[in-house]
């Protein structure tokens, strides 16, 4: 079957989350993805083994994928993996800062040996910058990109693995302009992606205080701190949840024809009227009684029976769902993101959906994650032209 990707072919090299989201979604559209890890396994794979039932959660990462075993910190798989880059289209990687380049892997020294390379590596915060040589895991990206400040999180770990996640999809976004470009060049080239950029990116509220030299006149024109507007328990009451009988509700409903309709909506039309409410402007600052009336309407009616009424006056609003809840949701379900894979022993692993809905050339989940070295003899043998007594050797060095 002929997909997106077919005949681009990636060396994966990188651990935990960020750089094997990269490859994932490359998998998915139908790029011939080779996992190459140390022997025994990556780190998340070590230790995902210890958690009953998690084994097979490595395939939400790494499904659609070959894997190689291989020691890149010997002479031997250097020799290999020097080997293996003149036979693939991109190299991905997110060790620790300066590891490739002292394994002689660096992006110069491969790219002598294939021009048309293309080497994304995700670090913490980037190539040829102060904290260059830092090590990085998502709660670092987040924090020093201000998103766990924005989002009122200084306090706790985040609940969501954004670092990681977000800067892997965006490493797969580079990868595919620099296809585009060699394309266009014949060319390789480097993707340097710091998952701190990438947070910082997404960071609107920074941008926000960029934008307004003069907060102390924001302040006191909406009777409150900016920045705590959309996050603070006394910020905007038309941008939150709000307790129902049976769970929480987000709702927004910013413009002056949402307000009039939850006027209506909650049996108090008089406030339509109401000058404290006039405009947006006098509705933030007088934010607190609008959320005491809107709160009363929620707290005695069931999530179902808000989200109906809600639905019926085009008033933005979900349920906020748990780890449980979200598994279930038939909105999901229907878009085909509660998906699974049926291993060769016959039992079922669940996995996430594709998110990338394209119409003429769509992403296809085709085989579980491997395990760590399955398909050493393939690939050894079949492209590099091993033989099995080269490749036992190998094997009993610790290379493999």
């Amino acid at each position: 079957m002929t997909m997106a990707l077919s005949g681009i072919k990636v060396l994966d090299l990188s651990m935990f989350l960020s750089g094997p989201r990269a490859s994932q979604l490359l998998a998915d559209f139908g790029a011939e993805v080779l996992k190459i890890e140390p022997p025994g396994g990556e780190t998340m794979r070590l230790w995902m083994n210890l958690i009953p039932d998690q084994a097979d959660s490595m395939s939400h990462w790494h499904r659609s994928k070959k894997g190689l075993t291989l020691e890149i910190r010997t002479p031997e798989g250097q020799e290999i993996l020097k080997r293996l880059v003149g036979h693939y289209d991109v190299l991905i990687e997110n060790l620790a800062p300066g590891t490739m380049e002292k394994c002689g892997l660096g992006y110069d020294a491969l790219r002598e040996l294939n021009p048309r390379l293309i080497y994304c590596s995700i670090s913490g915060f980037g190539k040829d910058a102060p904290l260059s040589h830092r090590v990085a895991f998502d709660i670092i990206a987040q924090a020093t990109g201000g998103i766990m400040a924005a989002q009122g999180l200084e306090h706790r770990s985040p609940g969501a693995f954004f670092g990681d996640l977000v800067s892997g999809a965006y490493a797969a976004i580079g990868i595919l302009i620099a296809l585009r470009w060699r394309d266009l060049t014949g060319q390789g080239q480097q993707i340097d992606i710091s998952m701190q950029d990438v947070m910082y990116f997404h960071n609107f509220r920074a941008m926000q205080n960029r934008m307004h030299e003069n907060l102390d006149a924001v302040t006191a024109a909406i009777g409150g701190a900016f920045e705590d507007l959309f996050t603070a328990d006394d910020g905007l009451p038309f941008w939150r949840p709000y307790r129902a009988k049976d769970g929480y509700i987000a709702v927004v409903f910013m413009t002056d024809r949402q307000w009039l309709d939850m006027c209506d909506l909650i049996g108090r039309p008089e406030l339509k009227t109401d000058p404290r409410f006039a405009d947006f402007a006098t509705r933030i600052k007088h934010r607190d009684l609008v959320k005491e009336e809107v709160k009363a309407w929620m707290e005695c009616r069931s999530a179902a029976e808000i989200e109906a009424a809600l639905d019926g006056k085009r008033i933005p609003c979900g349920r906020v769902l748990n780890t449980h809840a979200v598994n279930e949701d038939i909105n999901l379900k229907t878009r085909g993101m509660i998906a699974e894979l049926t291993a060769e022993d016959g039992r079922t692993i669940p996995v996430p959906g594709i998110p990338l809905k394209l119409s003429a050339s769509p992403g296809t989940i085709r085989s579980r994650g491997p395990e760590a070295g399955e398909h050493n003899h393939e690939v050894l043998s079949g492209l590099l032209g091993m033989t099995d007594e080269e490749i036992e050797a190998l094997k009993n060095k610790g290379v493999i």
